[in-house]
């Protein structure tokens, strides 16, 4: 849970500048406070930026599993996974020539692509994955 907020955190404040230079599709606006119980609380988030986190929840994850999230490794904690791949994850959906919402089934797979890929395999981008490049997510 804590590394999802945090993740979420950094994905609103990284994506805060893109949301405003595009007309991009979104649900609402972004609050982010510190009066939550949690210490952050972030509401109205758009479709981009919800699947950007699960971008970055996906390929966190699959760090955690492959033992990549550990001191003298890539990410020394899970949050610094999470800044990280939270920053990253919606400079790689501005590059699909669609958005996740319009193409799900793609997306899912590209999720799954992520979950199954090998540990000896790097993904510093995940355009590395076929399965993630917008041609597959997009099917264009």
């Amino acid at each position: 849970m804590t590394r999802t907020l945090i993740g979420l955190a950094a994905l609103v404040v990284a994506a805060l500048p893109a949301g405003c230079a595009h007309g991009n599709d979104t649900a609402g606006t972004t609050t982010v406070t510190s009066g939550a119980t949690s210490g952050v609380r972030v509401t109205g988030t758009s479709a981009k930026d919800q699947a950007a986190m699960r971008l970055a929840d996906e390929i966190c994850g699959r760090e955690a599993a492959c033992g990549a999230i550990r001191e003298g490794a890539r990410y020394s904690t899970e949050e610094a996974c999470m800044a990280d791949q939270g920053a990253s994850a919606p400079v790689q959906i501005a590059r699909w020539s669609c958005t996740p919402t319009q193409t799900q089934a793609g997306f899912e797979e590209c999720l799954a692509a992520i979950r199954s890929e090998r540990c000896e395999t790097p993904l510093p981008r995940i355009d590395r994955l076929v399965a993630c490049r917008s041609v597959a997510v997009c099917g264009k």
